[in-house]
């Protein structure tokens, strides 16, 4: 049995579990929020959590029975990976605004990405992250655009990305023609 922990002012606070047996603890931010996964109550899941002022919330999965969350900004917007339907595919995902949303979902038509795993999500709302286009594994950089949403829409950022960049030499542009949302791929 291993438990996520948080170690602050010399003490260790066990954060608990979801109901199971195990958690792991990942991502904190200056706030204290963490992000990790932890076993699910009475099945045999693992869900992505964020555990903020003392309770572990299950921010659920993208229709699998597994997802975890590796990195968490100053807004509480978390990154990770969930398996899909089948647990045979997994997504790389943002939690942001009580939603955990596809990546995947947010490109465009035929753009050639699978976005598998998203690592890390900085203060200004850019994920990285590792993905496949043309059957080889890439790092990726998702920037939101500068068009301001509606307040209270922290997704509407994430879904209008202004630029998606691989390490690479190749230069792909796609756009999404709506909202001003568009992806620039380097490969």
């Amino acid at each position: 049995m291993t438990h996520a922990f948080l170690y602050a002012s010399g003490l260790m606070s066990d954060l608990g579990t979801l109901g199971g047996t195990n958690s792991r603890g990942y991502g904190i931010n200056s706030a204290g929020q963490t992000t990790g996964y932890s076993s699910v109550a009475g099945n045999a899941e693992s869900h992505a959590f964020l555990y903020s002022g003392g309770v572990m919330s299950d921010l659920g999965d993208l229709g699998g029975s597994y997802s975890e969350g590796f990195a968490i900004n100053s807004s509480g917007e978390v990154a990770g990976y969930s398996y899909l339907a089948g647990d045979a595919i997994f997504h790389a995902f943002l939690y942001s605004g009580g939603v955990m949303t596809d990546l995947n979902g947010l490109l465009p038509s035929g753009s050639g990405w699978d976005l598998e795993i998203a690592y890390g999500i900085n203060d200004s709302g850019q994920i990285t992250g590792a993905g496949v286009i043309d059957g080889e594994i890439h790092a990726f950089v998702l920037t939101p655009t500068t068009v301001a949403p509606e307040p209270g829409d922290s997704v509407l950022v994430a879904t209008g990305l202004l630029g998606l960049l691989v390490i690479g030499r190749r230069r792909h542009v796609l756009n999404t023609g709506s909202l001003s949302r568009g992806l620039e791929a380097l490969h």
